[in-house]
């Protein structure tokens, strides 16, 4: 018994996501790999399919410090890069959006195409993985360096 509390503090305090779905604002959002021969591919489009729901559903509630808050750890002032992509992106986040996980050259760094159907909008984004967490590359900062 002690040893299943312990466990589960373990769990909920070092292992579970940093960051969560909220229950509204409600998005229409499909992740799927792009076609390929490695089947990494289509592994890394499950393991972003949180990170990347939560980051539509933040640009559609107009969240500019929750997709902030998205930001791979070696990223610093993320702000403005956040709430420029709240600015362009926020209102065609409330039609049905597309992501596309990409063959990424490393299994740490993943570059994803969002589609954004309501305006035809199309943006590029790296994801990147740290302390087995997928986050946004958001600001400055260079996570291959650590810096």
């Amino acid at each position: 018994m002690v040893v299943a509390g312990i466990a589960a503090a373990v769990w909920w305090n070092w292992l579970r996501a940093p960051y969560a779905l909220a229950a509204s604002p409600t998005v229409d959002v499909t992740v799927r790999a792009e076609k390929s021969n490695y089947p990494d591919v289509q592994e890394t489009a499950e393991d972003v399919d949180t990170v990347v729901r939560i980051y539509v559903q933040r640009l559609k509630a107009g969240d500019v410090g929750g997709v902030a808050e998205l930001a791979g750890p070696a990223y610093k002032e993320p702000g403005p890069t956040a709430a420029q992509y709240v600015r362009e992106y926020g209102e065609a986040a409330g039609g049905h959006v597309d992501i596309t996980v990409l063959e990424g050259s490393v299994d740490y760094f993943n570059p994803i195409t969002v589609t954004y159907q309501q305006t035809g909008q199309r943006q590029e984004l790296l994801l990147v993985k740290d302390d087995g967490h997928w986050w946004i590359g958001l600001g400055d900062g260079d996570p291959a360096t650590g810096a």
